[in-house]
Order: structure tokens, then sequence, then C-alpha cells
């Protein structure tokens, strides 16, 4: 099959390169961690389901990627056979999403518990079902078959790891699931994979405001998975307080408005959009209409979650008071100055799918900032709330400054 070469150097370089540096990687992390001599007691379910439930998602994100656009055109413009198609894109992104993402992950889990060979074995099995379960899920679900029986199938997966947790049991449920996707993927139309090249939302060169933000409505209800990943965090806003409120005599309410600022999606508008960065990196007036509308989106979003926050530990703990939402208000708007200018002088290039720009090691930064910044707060909240208004406004200063040049 000659496609699967084709696309499997896409994703991971001419001579695979990418693919070498991620198992090198892998080897570094588990001698590392393992000759570090740290442990952590691991349930057995507990590997297995991270290897079944993290793998489902990064397949999901990769096969639905809005950058196979183009590589799916290229692709569907030579000869090909159906079947060899399907199998050639499945394969390649389930050897993408295992030597990528998944094998890290499971080189950790790992090196800080011994774990047998059986194990081992069960959780790389576990992981190759979940990948290609997603790709018969995707499938099913673009031709709109049989929805519930999309439920219980991926029920009859993870029933196993939570209730039975027999090694036997498990090997046998995974195999069969295998084996139904492979029959389910053979059946299966490789034109459902086809993505044709979406038209690009430029910004008008206008004078007036509403075309961005008419272009940040678009981009949304375009890209639903973003939307859906503001509403996770709204609901882990509302179970927030439950957690921290554990913490007895500790202030770390605000430590919770720095985790909800982690939103990645919306962070990343022009390293996702090569189209739009280079308008509004080219066309006149737009550095500045762009940078100062960014960060007043990012803003409204974080304020948005914080919000739900607020309600639910009032709900819950009460005692929400002044310095709590003011707080929320520092926190959003430092969060997202830093993060409109983060993307505006580094973002990120080179990326082949849009799984790389979900879990780039750059997203933790202004979260780690405000982490560190809610820390302090909870310590001397007079004076770190004083420092950060003033790191505020200076940043608030600067983002208007680079919209000027």
């Amino acid at each position: 099959m000659i496609i699967l070469p084709t696309l499997s150097k896409q994703l991971f370089g001419a001579r695979y390169e990418r693919a070498v540096k991620s198992l090198v990687a892998c080897v570094i992390l588990f001698l590392a961690v393992h000759n570090a001599g740290i442990k952590i007691k691991i349930a057995p379910s507990i590997l297995l389901l991270t290897a079944t439930a993290f793998s489902m998602g990064i397949m999901w994100q990769t096969i639905a990627s809005s950058g196979n656009a183009d590589r799916m055109t290229g692709l569907f413009m030579l000869p090909f056979r159906n079947r060899d198609m399907t199998f050639s894109i499945v394969l390649a992104f389930t050897g993408y999403t295992l030597i990528t993402k998944t094998f890290p992950v499971l080189a950790l889990l790992f090196a800080v518990q011994e774990w047998s060979g059986v194990q081992i074995a069960l959780s790389l099995l576990c992981a190759f079902n979940g990948c290609l379960s997603v790709a018969a899920w995707y499938i099913m679900a673009k031709r709109k078959i049989f929805l519930p029986f999309i439920i219980l199938w991926c029920g009859a997966i993870f029933a196993p790891i939570f209730l039975v947790r027999e090694a036997v049991t498990i090997c046998f449920i995974a195999v069969a699931s295998v084996l139904v996707s492979l029959l389910r993927l053979q059946k299966a139309d490789a034109y459902v994979f086809y993505r044709p090249v979406p038209a690009k939302l430029l910004i008008k060169h206008t004078k007036g405001r509403g075309s961005i933000a008419l272009y940040f409505l678009r981009y949304l209800m375009t890209n639903k998975s973003y939307l859906l990943n503001t509403a996770g965090l709204c609901v882990l806003a509302g179970v927030l307080p439950f957690i921290l409120g554990q913490f007895e005599g500790v202030n770390v309410m605000s430590l919770g408005f720095a985790v909800l600022c982690l939103n990645t999606p919306i962070c990343i508008l022009l390293s996702c959009d090569p189209g739009l960065e280079q308008a509004v990196r080219t066309l006149p007036g737009q550095t500045r209409r762009f940078c100062t509308n960014y960060c007043f989106f990012i803003f409204s979003v974080n304020l948005a979650v914080n919000g739900v926050y607020l309600i639910s530990w009032q709900i819950q703990r009460g005692g929400v008071g002044g310095m709590a939402v003011l707080t929320a208000l520092l926190i959003s708007l430092q969060s997202a100055i830093l993060s409109a200018l983060l993307e505006w002088f580094f973002p990120v290039r080179g990326w082949k799918t849009e799984s790389d720009l979900w879990h780039h090691p750059r997203k933790y930064v202004v979260p780690l900032i405000m982490m560190l910044a809610a820390g302090l707060a909870g310590m001397s909240p007079v004076i770190v709330w004083g420092l950060l208004g003033i790191v505020t406004a200076e940043c608030f200063g600067l983002l208007l400054i680079t919209g000027r040049r």
C-alpha cells in the first residue's frame, strides 16, 4: 500500500524523524524516572483505563483535525482502492497517536511502578484497541449509524476495566473489539475521511470592531470542539469548590482561577490558522485591532468560566466577597494579556495535527504563572494583587504599543 508510507511521511517526516525522536524521548523519560527511584502505587485498572481513554481522545482529535484537509486532498487525487485507502489512513493515524502521544504517557507509568509482562502487553493492546474503535466510531458517526450501538460498544470496553478487572476478560473484550473494528473498517467508504479545504475566515480591513468580533464568533461556531472544551471547564468549575474545599485552613480559592485559565483552544487562534496570521501581520491597521480584541475575547471567556466557579463556591462553601471577585477579574485579565502576547510573539509552527497544538508544552506557561501568583495571593493578598495590578497595566500598555507597530 503506497498510500500508507506516503501519509506516514507527511505525519512523521520524510525520514520518520519525528517517530525516532518520540521513541528516543520515551526511552530517556523511562530511564530518568526509573533511575531516580520515584515510585507511585498505581492500580492495574488505572493503567488500562489511561491507555484506552487517552488513546481514544488523541485518536479522535487526530482524525477530526482540520489540518487534514490539505493532506487528504492530495491523497484522494491518487488512484486507490477503497479498502487500501481506509486502512492506510487508520493505520497511519493510529501509529502517529501511539508513538507521539500514548507511548510517552505509558513510559512514565511503566517507570514509576513495576509491571508484569502481561500487564504491559495488555495496556498496549488496550491502546491499540482504543485507536481502532475510535476510527470505527468516527465512520459510524459520520454516517449517523446506530448511535446507541456506539454507546454500548464503549460501555463494553470500559466495564471490564472498572468492574471485572480480570486480565483474561479484558484481553478477550479488547480482541473482540479490534475484530469488530476491522470488520467495520473493511466495509467503510474511504471518502468519510475526506475533508475539503475550508474557506478561510479573513478579517476585513474596516474601521469598526464588529468584523473581528464576528470572526471570533464564526470561528467558535465552526469548531464545536472548542466550545466543548469551554463547556468542560465550566463543569470543572462546578466541582472544583468541592475538591479544593477539602484543604481546611488554607486559602485555595484563587488556585481555582489559575486552573480554569487552561483553555488551550481559544489561545491558539494564530497558531492553528496560518492564513489568519499572515493576514493580520500584513494588512494595515490589523495588528492593534486584532491583539486588543483577541485579549478581550480571551478575557470574556475566562471571566465567564470563573464566574461559574464563584457561583459554585458560594453555593457549596460560601464566603465569596469583594476580594474574591477582584481576584477573578485580575487573573482573568492577566491570563488573557499574557496569552495574547504569547500567541503574537511565539506562535506554534511546524505542527502536523491539531492534537500537537492542544498538547504543546507552551500551553502550561500562562497557567503556571497564574498559579504561582494565586499561591502567593493566598499568603499576602494586598501586596501581591497590588503588584499584579501594576503588571497588568504594564502588559496592557505593551499590548497597545505592539498594536501601533
